[in-house]
């Protein structure tokens, strides 16, 4: 078939696999930092609220609790308001578009948390420092909670703030306190501590934010098993071949060439990226992944290495849909071959360059059948084997048995009736 020289569309030029990592990375970071800043939230307004409930009952019972005479209502009063300052912050960061404002939040709630310790240290110091001084460890443990958030924010200018704020707030507390020199210095050592290792965690977290964008970059090249596996068991996927029986899916469209004759490379490049992932989505839809990408063609795979009891099935359904959403997505006819028997499942190559791939006779006779489709005039064959395993037992039109180039059997063929009335073009040899 000979494809017109007419001007190609022009499709949205797609994200390069940088550009697809730096935003699965940043994705994942700011998912992980809003999640952690929930926690903080959560864990902000219990301490705060069970803080609230203490003061209250402090209130009313003075005498029994810290065997004072009467207490001042201000703690109990100032508990309650930034409890309810805290149950903002928490509602504000279960909005669906949180994530939009996380950058300003977490420069505020540091600031509000790092004012919220100086004022409950001017207020206990107020109350309670005559006859209770030991409640500044109190104090040195929200400081040291206030450092170790900054961690858990990933930021590492949320680390520096929170720190800053936490060394700041237990100076000031001990002037106030009087406490001695060479304890404070221990106490300020201590929450710098604190503040180093929540820049360890942001660290950490930044580095398994990485790992995961690479985890979802990586599932747009292999199946998620493939993944998975690469991940958590490396050196099993490097060992293990796995025999599966699969039902192979090879595409090509005709006359690519002379169709990409008058066109520059970026624009072949833009028009296959579209055409291919409208194919890939299509195979990914009905449980099958794409093994390779060959210039205008593809080879697909249903039953490995998650397998597929109805593999033929799905394969068939996919295929149906490439060529009705192919006359819309696809400027040209696409033949598609359809094979199904046992491959073998693994990785492929020397160190420091491996493909996970299928091999087996299976790809081949997939990829002859795809081949035939021009002699035969149809967008799609199927082979005998595939035929026999589908389960919903569609009208299928026989054309017969045809020779296979490197195999001494042929191999009996069919296509559906709904693509066309295939009749012969040619004389059609072994392929």
């Amino acid at each position: 078939m000979t494809a017109s020289k007419t001007a190609s569309p022009m499709y949205p030029p797609a994200a390069s696999p940088g550009l697809e990592m730096e935003r699965a990375f940043r994705q994942a970071i700011a998912e992980a930092s809003l999640s952690n800043e929930r926690k903080i939230a959560y864990a902000r307004f219990g301490m705060l609220g069970i803080a609230s409930i203490l003061d209250v009952l402090v209130f009313f019972f003075p005498k029994t609790l810290i065997n004072v005479d009467s207490v001042s209502p201000t703690i109990a009063i100032f508990s309650f308001i930034v409890c309810c300052i805290s149950a903002s912050f928490l509602i504000v960061l279960r909005r669906p578009n949180a994530w939009q404002n996380l950058l300003t939040l977490q420069v505020i709630i540091p600031v509000f948390d790092g004012i919220l310790v100086a004022l409950f240290t001017t207020n206990i110091w107020k109350v309670l420092a005559p006859t209770k001084p030991e409640i500044i460890t109190n104090i040195a443990a929200f400081c040291c909670f206030l450092a170790v958030s900054g961690g858990i924010r990933v930021k590492s200018r949320s680390s520096i703030i929170s720190t800053s704020l936490a060394l700041g707030n237990f100076v000031y507390a001990a002037v106030l306190f009087q406490l001695d020199f060479a304890v404070s210095l221990f106490a300020l050592f201590t929450i710098l501590g604190t503040g180093f290792l929540g820049m360890l965690t942001a660290s950490i977290v930044r580095r398994q934010g990485k790992n995961e964008a690479g985890r979802l970059l990586m599932r747009q090249f292999l199946p998620e098993s493939v993944v998975e596996t690469a991940f958590e068991s490396p050196d099993r996927l490097l060992e293990d071949a796995q025999e599966c029986e699969v039902t192979i899916l090879v595409t090509d469209l005709r006359g690519f060439t002379r169709y990409s004759e008058s066109m520059n490379p970026l624009e072949v490049l833009d028009s296959l990226n579209h055409i291919q992932s409208f194919l890939a989505e299509i195979v990914e839809q009905h449980g099958g992944w794409v093994d390779k990408f060959m210039g205008d063609g593809m080879l697909a795979v249903f039953g490995a290495p998650r397998q597929l009891s109805n593999h033929a099935e799905q394969a068939l359904q996919a295929a149906q849909q490439i060529l009705r959403q192919g006359k819309t997505q696809c400027p040209l006819p696409i033949g598609i071959g359809l094979h199904s028997g046992p491959i073998v499942a693994g990785c492929l190559g020397a160190t420091g360059r491996l493909e996970f791939t299928v091999i087996g006779d299976t790809v081949n006779v997939a990829s002859r059948l795809e081949s035939l489709t021009k002699d035969w005039s149809t967008p799609l064959l199927m082979s005998g084997s595939t035929a026999r395993q589908l389960r919903s037992q569609p009208a299928l039109t026989a054309l017969g048995s045809v020779p296979i180039r490197g195999r001494e059997q042929g191999i009996e063929i069919f296509t559906l009736p709904e693509v066309g009335n295939p009749e012969k073009s040619m004389s059609t040899g072994a392929v």
